[in-house]
């Protein structure tokens, strides 16, 4: 009975965060096609080999953020998806650049509080026009990896041009807390 309630509250914990806003352009049987308009993300960056290692690091410093570390001292909601940036590095074992945002929320959109972390910045993102290729489970480096490749990979063979193949973004979209049915996404940005 316990873990039934546990997992009621986090369904509808699931259920009532707000998303970025986007318009869906066309859909095919293993990628959508988005249009995610302009809007303000909190931000941080982290140099590493590893996706899961970076993104513990930025996770943890966007969290603060949104629990009050920010120069109006309030809590902003939890939104969806937390994106990733990534750039790869030039080699195998070269460290990439990642990215880590959360969507501010819309009632903040105007004037986001500021962070207080130096590391952590609110970034006006500008439209994205993005195919998003989505997949489930506990996402792991070999897991996104993967799915950017695959995703690519169809991109070419459907004559998809003016794509963008040098970086790709990382989307989660559940709580850790979620165990069944998560939703992870890559998207490959058109130019």
């Amino acid at each position: 009975m316990l873990l039934l309630a546990a997992f009621l509250q986090t369904l509808t914990v699931t259920l009532c965060i707000e998303s970025a806003p986007y318009r869906v352009v066309s859909n095919t049987e293993t990628y959508e096609e988005r249009i995610y308009p302009a809007q303000k993300w909190v931000t941080t960056s982290h140099l590493s080999i590893s996706h899961n290692e970076a993104s513990n690091d930025m996770f943890h410093d966007l969290f603060n953020f949104i629990d009050g570390q920010n120069d109006a001292g309030i809590k902003i909601d939890m939104t969806a998806p937390v994106t990733v940036l990534v750039q790869p590095g030039e080699g195998p074992n070269c460290e990439n650049n990642f990215t880590m945002s959360f969507y501010v929320p819309a009632a903040h959109q105007d004037a986001p509080p500021t962070p207080i972390n130096t590391d952590v910045y609110i970034e006006e993102r500008p439209e994205l026009h993005v195919f998003s290729r989505r997949f489930h489970g506990f996402a792991q480096d070999k897991d996104w990896i993967f799915n950017a490749d695959a995703l690519a990979q169809d991109l070419l063979t459907a004559g998809e041009e003016d794509i963008n193949l040098q970086h790709y973004y990382t989307a989660g979209y559940d709580s850790p807390f979620v165990i069944f049915n998560r939703t992870n996404e890559v998207w490959i940005m058109k130019k």
